[in-house]
């Protein structure tokens, strides 16, 4: 997960890199891992339910598409997208949860 991770910030960082004036800055990459690596804590923290995980992945995209918001909807391009989805679902995963819905809907 953590490889995951570390390709989620690389590419948020590797879009800005030479940019003038980028839509966000390598804080807000540090922002969005964050708010990750806290999902994860929490995750791995106690055991879960599907009614807990459910709270938590709602209350982090909820956060992530806020701070998404704040960048002009730029920091979460397409590819990041599906990774933060992959990163969720293997957090899940290894949580034991098994989630019946999808996980970051359209």
């Amino acid at each position: 997960m953590k490889n995951t991770l570390k390709s989620i910030q690389y590419g948020m960082l590797d879009c800005i890199e030479g940019e003038e004036e980028p839509a966000y800055t390598a804080d807000d990459v540090t922002a969005c891992i964050t708010l990750l690596l806290e999902f994860m804590s929490t995750m791995e923290s106690s055991e879960q339910t599907i009614t807990t995980s459910t709270d938590h992945v709602d209350t982090l995209i909820v956060s992530l598409n806020t701070l998404n918001e704040e960048c002009h909807n730029d920091l979460i391009a397409a590819d990041e997208r599906e990774e933060i989805r992959q990163f969720i679902e293997k957090v899940l995963l290894s949580a034991q949860v098994e989630m019946t819905m999808a996980v970051w809907p359209e």
